[in-house]
């Protein structure tokens, strides 16, 4: 008889998005564009989909083409996730992984009714700005692995006594849906519908307040500067629909200050209320949240336990562009080896960084370069000290200008002065010059053999060009005096110049932090590597 190892959900983590449709997104996947004028950009393909019946049931279905929204509703992506088990035969001890199954249950003597699942979802990020646990607010259901119902997640804040809930029990936020789905022992378009599955459906996208939070003004200033007069601004806006100003106005949120009292979370004009009049919050929080899905199979006198997680996000505004830095990104960059760069893996290496220079192109299509700079320089200039060294590049207006040489080097749209009088003909014509000139510069790079040649041409120019992440601990220095002049190889947060915008890649973007974005450890040496091998003298 075979004996479980473990029990473990695949995927052990994915990400649902917000929308108020009730039919969920069927699945697609990324696939290159194969038409002649298609250029091998990035398109999606329908993949085989699941539909989940009224009574918990699945069909497969293969869509036909993807549909995003019902009339003005976006659909929401609800994620699936499979219970798996590591098992090994009692016949010769062999282990291997396989999918958990209605027959596998019954050849280890059980059945769904030994199984039980709990969903825990929350939602802590007015709670980690005060700083106060009574204004998170979380869900948790537990269901028996036989019981196919759905279950709304309604969230509300746990407290204590003398502690004042954001979210009344009363009146909870509604943070999605949970079902285990019914297994039954059938296999349709190659999918096997006895395997044991769970699906969690995201909440609509709605916004939440207090009584208060009728009408506010937009603004796009940074803190310290007044908003404008609303008689000249003209843009206000219902901040939260009657229906959904149900949360107690009488707790730190409706009090919490930007930069006031309290540690200040990064990054930190991400709530509303931020850069408006004096900063003070609006009270308001989302039915977005984060989620951890258990599940708990007893057989005879063994306890296993399997965990997935969950994250919630926005609607995906551009699913046929990639990100050239994701999760998957950050988890290689921690979990996988150093590259190693020679002429055997020359070819999957210079691959593998195509694809990155393809996704850098998609984000950069999906950006203003223009917005980002401006907003760079901004913040930049918020900062007393504003350290920069020779040979670095600008951190102010002459950022990505003429007076930013050698920097700027690829397009002569670029090369202009800082000054409002020097400024060419195309800049005045143009409204957003650098998003152009952007898509321009990176257009060629998506072609392997142009990019190879650009390696080769430009060594020192990428050297400089690309910014480096962040260092390991092990190269940093101790107590480095902030006005530190920087390493060119590694950053460290504590060296304010390391932590101001400059129009090295990725320009102006921001990372989670609020500091400047670079490519991971990982494929930042992969691409160093990389042009150094190309660089090489040529053996004859």
């Amino acid at each position: 008889m075979d004996t479980i190892l473990e029990v473990f959900f695949l995927p052990p983590m994915a990400i649902a998005r917000l929308g108020s449709s009730d039919t969920p997104m069927e699945s697609f996947t990324w696939t290159e564009d194969p038409s002649v004028f298609g250029g091998d950009m990035t398109i999606i393909t329908p993949q085989v989909s699941l539909e989940v019946r009224e009574d918990g049931s699945l069909c497969p279905d293969l869509p036909q083409s993807i549909r995003f929204r019902d009339g003005k509703s976006l659909r929401p992506v609800a994620p699936f996730f499979e219970l798996w088990v590591t098992v090994q035969s009692g016949k010769d001890g062999t282990v291997k992984e396989v999918p958990l199954t209605l027959n596998l249950l019954a050849e280890l003597g059980a059945s769904t009714e030994n199984i039980r699942y709990r969903i825990t979802a929350g939602n802590r990020k007015a709670s980690f700005r005060t700083g106060d646990p009574a204004c998170s607010y979380t869900a948790m259901v537990e269901v028996a692995g036989q019981d196919c119902k759905r279950y709304p997640l309604l969230g509300y804040s746990r407290h204590t006594a003398g502690q004042a809930p954001l979210v009344l029990k009363d009146h909870p936020i509604p943070l999605g849906h949970f079902q285990v789905m019914r297994p039954t022992p059938e296999t349709k378009l190659g999918v096997d519908l006895s395997q044991l599955r769970v699906r969690f459906t995201p909440a609509k996208g709605k916004v939440y307040g207090p009584p208060s939070a009728i009408a506010g003004p937009a603004s796009g200033l940074p803190p310290g500067e007044a908003a404008a007069p609303l008689s000249e601004a003209g843009r206000v806006y219902e901040i939260v629909p009657p229906e959904n100003r149900i949360l107690n106005e009488n707790t730190v949120w409706s009090k919490y200050i930007l930069g006031r009292e309290y540690d200040d979370a990064l990054p930190s004009d991400s709530y509303d209320g931020a850069n408006v009049g004096d900063n003070r919050s609006w009270g308001v929080v989302d039915d977005s949240c984060d989620a951890v899905i258990e599940a708990y199979l007893a057989i005879a006198s063994e306890r296993y336990v399997a965990t997935a997680r969950v994250l919630v996000g926005p609607p995906d505004f551009a699913p046929d562009r990639r990100p050239f830095y994701s999760i998957a990104d950050d988890l290689a960059d921690r979990d996988l080896d150093s590259v190693q760069v020679n002429k055997d893996t020359e070819q999957v290496t210079a691959e593998e960084i195509q694809d990155l220079f393809h996704r850098i192109y998609e984000t950069v299509s999906l950006m203003s370069l223009d917005s980002a700079r401006t907003r760079s320089i901004r913040e930049n200039d918020s900062d007393d000290q504003k350290p920069n060294f020779p040979g670095m590049p600008q951190i102010d207006k002459r950022s990505l200008s003429g007076e930013d040489v050698p920097y700027v080097d690829k397009s002569p749209d670029l090369l202009i002065s800082s000054a409002p009088q020097e400024e060419s003909i195309s800049v005045k014509r143009d409204r957003l010059p650098y998003k152009d000139v952007a898509h321009f510069v990176h257009t060629p790079l998506t072609d392997i053999d142009t990019l190879i040649h650009f390696f080769r041409s430009h060594q020192r120019h990428i050297e400089r060009l690309i910014r480096p992440p962040f260092g390991h601990f092990h190269q940093l220095t101790d107590n480095p005096p902030p006005n530190s002049e920087p390493n060119p190889d590694f950053r460290d947060p504590r060296i304010l110049r390391d932590k101001l915008y400059d129009m090295r890649m990725p320009p102006y973007m921001r990372d989670s932090d609020e500091n400047p974005l670079s490519l991971t450890r990982r494929q930042y040496e992969e691409l160093m590597a990389l042009v150094k091998l190309l660089n090489e003298p040529q053996a004859k």
